[in-house]
């Protein structure tokens, strides 16, 4: 299918408009789909593709999955969550909401709901989603009457076949709420693991964590700082577990946009994308080798205060923002959540520069 795509999209023509190129593109995906599903998740970068033919590409490349059942759909932020619907009180503050939306949405997710105690403490993973570049998951502390939970000061996820923890990309967590009031006995809590795609996709899983609490009332002055010796900590509480295959097939899709834009005076391209079901690297680059420079590396990676990707799919448009960036030896990248499966129709960078009066938009296309 893949062969016949890009070669229909040659014989479209260089000069061809969008509509003709999506047209050849989508013949040659018809023509894919008559054939075996043999194959059809090869690995690859799609570097000669237009946008419109990589779109099209995805479209069959990851499909939607229905290995469990999915909620029912719905714009963004209505999501049915289900079994999971206590995870939105995170939702407001959690740049990986609009993944989860759309894991949840398709039923690319795998229940967990395994529990282990000791003690006054209590720890239940409750659900996992992943693809070859992270891996989410929720969970669920309680600690016993008398308690308060100050955090999980500690949540890992170690690969049994290696021994060793897998890269930590953050978390964020919030007591319970009832009746309006947080419920300190019970905190929520998301976790994300970052992966190298380049090494054998982990199975075997083992997630450890631990609690931190403090007696009861002990809370209400953290304002004035906390005393080391009020917090009571867990022992290492541990869930093995396995990944479901499915994440194993879902493959990331390379796009190189190659769009030229001005930072502080310094032309950029933004050079290449990585799209796969839970994670988007966006790669801006210094375009002039005479201006890759430490100062210059510099003013670009400042210049950008809000980044963000607008993606429109049947269900209304997404907003995704980066909560996390890193400069390179010729510029920075930024990482993004996906909602790669509910198959966008365009997606967009938009880069926030600039304060007050000079605040300017840069608007790059990644998908049209």
């Amino acid at each position: 299918m893949l062969t016949d795509a890009a070669r229909i999209h040659k014989e479209a023509g260089a000069d061809a408009g969008g509509n003709e190129i999506r047209q050849a593109v989508q013949a040659g995906i018809e023509r894919g789909r008559q054939k075996s599903w043999q194959g059809r998740l090869t690995k690859g970068s799609f570097l000669g593709l237009a946008a419109a033919a990589v779109t099209a590409i995805i479209l069959f490349l990851i499909p939607v999955i229905h290995d469990a059942a999915p909620r029912a759909a719905g714009p963004a932020g209505e999501v049915n969550w289900g079994g999971l619907e206590m995870f939105k009180r995170l939702y407001s503050s959690d740049s990986e909401a609009p993944t989860l939306d759309t894991a949840i949405r398709h039923g690319y997710i795998q229940e967990i709901n395994q529990s282990v105690a000791s003690g006054d403490y209590r720890i239940t993973l409750n659900a996992v989603t992943a693809d070859e570049n992270k891996i989410i998951f929720l969970y669920t502390a309680n600690v016993a009457e008398g308690q308060e939970i100050y955090s999980v000061n500690s949540a890992r996820i170690k690969n049994a076949a290696t021994g060793y923890d897998l890269e930590n990309g953050g978390g964020i967590g919030a007591h319970a709420k009832n009746d309006g009031h947080d419920d300190k006995r019970i905190f929520y809590g998301r976790g994300a693991i970052l992966l190298d795609r380049s090494k054998p996709f982990p199975e075997q899983l083992e997630a450890d964590f631990q609690i931190a609490s403090m007696d009861k009332g002990k809370m209400k002055d953290l304002a004035k700082g906390v005393n080391v010796a009020d917090v009571h900590y867990s022992p290492r509480l541990k869930i093995s577990f396995k990944l479901d295959p499915k994440f194993k097939r879902q493959q990331t899709v390379i796009v190189r946009p190659g769009e030229d834009f001005m930072l502080e005076g310094i032309q950029v391209t933004l050079e290449q994308v990585e799209l796969s079901p839970l994670m988007i690297r966006t790669v801006v680059k210094i375009k002039n080798e005479s201006e890759i420079t430490w100062e210059n590396r510099q003013k670009i990676s400042g210049a950008v205060h809000r980044n963000e990707i607008q993606s429109t799919a049947k269900y209304g448009t997404t907003e995704i923002w980066s909560p996390t960036g890193t400069g390179t030896d010729e510029g920075f990248e930024h990482y993004f959540g996906s909602n790669l499966l509910d198959q966008p129709e365009s997606m967009n960078m938009i880069m926030k520069t600039g304060e007050g009066k000079n605040t300017k938009e840069i608007n790059l296309p990644i998908l049209p």
